[in-house]
């Protein structure tokens, strides 16, 4: 298969503000990590170019981010921050190192489940949702690494063990979208405290913290065993879900329900955590066949061109669990709010940005 569409979108994505927007949130900052992964890989300066303009926008004269607030616990900004890392290794300007120190400070005090997991946020009290173990972990691991002189990961396998624990679904053998400490939250079950469906992105959110965790431990003093393990029997327990095209129903396991569609970020995400971890070793290298299915299954069903623009389509605009503070929207969790209450778009950066992550691994093939 050619891959001309996903580099003309590669190029045309970055160019104009069309398809995101200039913000610190966790979608833009999984778009820059896409790009900093190409130029990591390719030492592409327009790729860097564009990451360090982006996050230099929005800093104020006084060298700080506005949009950050440090009294507000909320998983989903530490995610923005993965790209400070390498800026700063390269700029040197104190600017990034102290946004990084600001927020891994914030860590110190996040709100925790007694298990010692931090709450996805401060008002969704004692959840742990699968996308938040994305959002915080790299960060939390890389801080550790680069600027802390005792290393110690052990909260941090503590939190993916946790995620095992409290919301993997022993009968179903899948992961559920996430889990409630208290059992107090009106979607969780009563007796596991687990959210009632297997939401494709989030078991792609959580198989891509298990691979980049994985990535920065490679070399540090930890026993990493328990994550390759993790990320082994995800990846078998999806496998049988997997459709003849290569993709991942929103819903993982009811294909056959009305409304249920073959949905493009969930997969791109489980094709960069295949690729990668069949590369690094964390899967048997012939299961990067399964991630090249996905990558180009995905590219054949949803990528287009239309009136010289290049889209992705079959892309869950946002999906959660609760109250949504924006709208006051009430998200049960049932197969009916993930089918037909969340928006079917096209180029949104829940799948552009693990598009462009799983290309990279692609290309890695030769």
């Amino acid at each position: 298969m050619t891959y001309e569409l996903v580099e003309k979108l590669k190029a045309a994505y970055m160019s104009s503000e069309k398809w995101y927007s200039v913000r610190w949130h966790y979608i833009e900052g999984c778009i820059l990590k896409a790009y900093l992964d190409c130029y990591e890989q390719s030492s592409s300066e327009r790729d860097y170019i564009f990451v360090k303009s982006y996050i230099d926008q929005l800093f104020d004269s006084d060298g700080n981010i506005p949009e950050i607030q440090i009294s507000s616990y909320n998983i989903d900004q530490i995610r923005m921050a993965g790209v400070l890392f390498t800026l700063y290794q390269r700029e040197r300007e104190p600017k990034y190192k102290r946004i990084m120190d600001m927020l891994y400070q914030q860590l110190a005090s996040y709100p925790r489940t007694s298990s010692g997991s931090f709450w996805h946020k401060e008002n969704y009290p004692y959840q742990v949702w699968l996308d938040g173990l994305y959002m915080g972990q790299p960060f939390y691991v890389q801080y550790v690494k680069q600027f802390v002189e005792v290393k110690d990961y052990s909260n941090t396998l503590q939190q993916f063990r946790n995620v095992r624990q409290y919301i993997y679904n022993r009968e179903k053998r899948l992961y559920t979208h996430a889990y409630d400490e208290s059992r107090d939250i009106f979607w969780c079950d009563k007796s596991t405290g687990q959210s009632p469906n297997v939401w494709g992105r989030a078991v792609g959110w959580f198989a891509m913290a298990l691979v980049d965790v994985l990535e920065l431990l490679e070399g540090e003093p930890a026993d990493t065993g328990i994550l390759k393990a993790y990320i082994k029997e995800l990846i078998d327990d999806m496998l049988p879900y997997q459709h003849s095209e290569g993709m991942w129903y929103q819903v993982v396991d009811k294909k056959e329900h009305p409304g249920n569609y073959l949905e493009a970020s969930g997969t791109l995400m489980l094709a960069y955590a295949i690729l990668k971890s069949a590369r690094l070793g964390y899967l048997p290298k012939e299961y990067a066949v399964y991630g090249i299915q996905a990558f180009n299954g995905t590219i054949a069903r949803y990528l287009r061109e239309e009136d010289g623009e290049v889209l992705l389509g079959g892309i869950c605009r946002s999906a959660g669990l609760g109250k949504k503070p924006e709208t006051g929207q009430m998200r049960d969790g049932s197969l009916a709010y993930y089918f037909f209450a969340e928006q079917i778009v096209d180029n949104n950066g829940h799948g552009v940005a693990p598009l462009l992550m799983a290309y990279n691994e692609i290309k890695r093939l030769g």
